[in-house]
């Protein structure tokens, strides 16, 4: 019994200090991409969505939207439905201040359907969300949303929020059919919306909806939001870097179940942690300074 106790105690610790994690969202793609809806050419029987993915982040750190140019790493999502480019990206975001964590979600084996991300960590200093899924098979089509904004002008979480989207146009091929060859745009084009451009109709791909599931304590001291760490998820090591005057003294990382397995001492404003030899899954990182203690959810894979 007091071992139980223990553990609730430890979680609750967790759920009040949790760095940045002011709100817990339900994020939902359902695609409403079908042979009814879109019958020009649909690939039946090969159609399919990839892996949804995104980030939380400010103004500056957005990086997809309507006449914006494809980074590569959109690029590789919108014709190949991979996310190693894209993910490496965020990572460079996260390590600027500008990007909070990495969004993964699955992909979907069929046209219509829905994909489900549950309990995701929003922080009110990255408001906006941008995520995106490959329109497969394609030349460079996609479904996105971008830089939309999950607080009110007062910074109040919404409650929630849903968009309508179209297919887009990377701008990054030049095929006209689902099945066309690869014929790279040279230089790339901006991306553009397919609403009513052949193979699409006037109807909407899909609707994104954010479900605020809870919202968080937050620390009252701001200069703890000056230490980020990345990239999450990560395979080995984990840096943490310190922009701030914040007297970082030690790290300790912590299972699911509250047993510490790690504890980092002498960090400096960049510091290097060592993952090796842990199980993938789920960690919790606490941060421990003079002025405070912050928790973050890490994902080792």
């Amino acid at each position: 019994m007091k071992k139980r106790i223990l553990l609730i105690g430890f979680f609750i610790a967790i759920s009040s200090l949790l760095y940045g994690q002011d709100a817990i969202y339900k994020i939902e793609f359902i695609s409403n991409w079908s042979s009814t809806t879109h019958p020009n050419n649909y690939p039946s029987g090969a159609a399919h969505w990839s892996r949804l993915i995104g980030t939380t982040h400010t103004e500056v750190g957005s990086f997809l939207g309507l006449g914006k140019i494809a980074t590569d790493g959109v690029e590789e999502v919108a014709e190949t439905g991979g996310t190693t480019t894209i993910t490496s990206e965020i990572n460079s975001l996260i390590s600027a201040g500008t990007a909070y964590e990495i969004i993964n979600g699955s992909g979907l084996n069929s046209g219509p359907g829905t994909i489900t991300i549950n309990d995701v960590n929003v922080d009110l200093d990255f408001p906006n969300i941008t995520l995106l899924t490959m329109i497969a098979p394609s030349p460079d089509w996609i479904a996105m949303v971008a830089n939309l904004r999950l607080t009110d002008t007062n910074d109040n979480w919404l409650s929630s929020v849903s968009i309508d989207v179209h297919a887009t146009d990377a701008g990054t091929d030049n095929g006209t059919s689902y099945t066309s060859t690869n014929s790279d745009t040279n230089p790339k084009g901006s991306i553009k919306s397919l609403q009513n451009t052949t193979p699409f109709s006037e109807q909407i791909i899909g609707t994104f909806t954010f479900t605020l599931q809870q919202v968080l304590s937050v620390s009252n001291n701001n200069q703890l939001h000056s230490i980020t760490i990345y990239p999450n998820p990560t395979n080995s090591t984990l840096s943490i870097k310190n922009i701030g005057t914040i007297n970082l003294e030690s790290v300790e990382l912590f299972t699911v179940n509250g047993r510490k397995i790690k504890e980092y001492n002498k960090l400096n404003n960049q510091s290097e942690l060592a993952l090796e030899n842990l199980p993938t899954g789920l960690y919790f990182l606490q941060l421990n300074a003079l002025e405070g203690s912050i928790t973050k959810k890490i994902v080792i894979k």
